[in-house]
């Protein structure tokens, strides 16, 4: 199956929900969609689950293949995290291509720290491992990680995928190689430094939110024909379609 939409993207800082869960959804790589993309996906009999999207910058055709949280965002509109937003180099407010991608199971990952401050904890690679597969439902060869863990942001590159450049990493045996870290000075093949963060909690310095009043102008569509693209109902029934009354006097 395939599917293509254009939407406008913000990062969780624009989003107003519960803060636990935008602090958890922020250092991970799963995103929220609009409803209408589910809807428009209800018409296909081989939509299968779990659901992979490529949030593609358009003007470098470069993306990123992200995980679906959950479709509450906004109509028009797309919420994913900060860090994979300056990943694909977008801006708060612009808009992104959103393809659905049908991902292969992950086989092999190979993966290197920025710092040695988090493989050096006790059970590291278990604590990794469980981090991983709760907050990034797949990998993309080439991206950078955010782990939060105690608090703290650690830069995790994935510097080897198989058999394929971006892997679905949900219930599979997938076989995990670790690289020295980037300040190991012992690494030969490490440049060094990398990105850092600021120094306590390791926060993402993320720009002020726009206002989406300002930025985003629905389109110019009267809401029962959006109702009718979404085609959920079989029977041709269109909600909220009849005429409104005030009520009282």
């Amino acid at each position: 199956m395939s599917y293509e939409t254009e939407l406008m993207c913000f990062s969780y800082a624009c989003w107003a929900s519960d803060v636990d869960k935008v602090k958890h959804l922020k250092h991970s790589n799963k995103i929220l969609l609009p409803e209408s993309i589910l809807y428009s996906l209800k018409s296909s009999d081989t939509m299968n689950f779990p659901l992979f999207f490529k949030i593609i910058n358009k003007n470098t055709e470069f993306g990123c293949v992200c995980g679906l949280e959950e479709f509450s965002s906004p109509p028009g509109v797309c919420h994913i995290p900060y860090h994979v937003m300056k990943n694909i180099s977008i801006n708060e407010g612009e808009n992104v291509k959103v393809v659905l991608m049908n991902i292969p199971e992950g086989t092999y990952a190979k993966f290197r720290f920025h710092k040695s401050e988090f493989p050096n904890i006790e059970d590291a690679k278990k604590k990794f491992e469980s981090i991983v597969s709760k907050d990034y439902p797949v990998i993309n060869q080439g991206q950078t990680l955010e782990i939060f863990y105690n608090n703290k942001v650690h830069l995790v590159d994935v510097l080897e995928t198989k058999p394929n450049e971006f892997v679905n990493i949900i219930n599979v045996n997938l076989n995990v190689d670790f690289d020295s870290p980037l300040d190991d000075d012992s690494c030969e093949s490490c440049d060094g430094g990398g990105e850092s963060y600021d120094g306590g909690g390791g926060e993402t310095k993320i720009p002020e939110c726009p206002s989406t009043n300002v930025m985003y102008t629905p389109p110019q569509i009267s809401r029962v024909e959006n109702y009718k693209t979404y085609k959920p109902w079989s029977n041709g029934f269109v909600p909220f379609s009849g005429k409104g009354y005030r009520l009282g006097p």
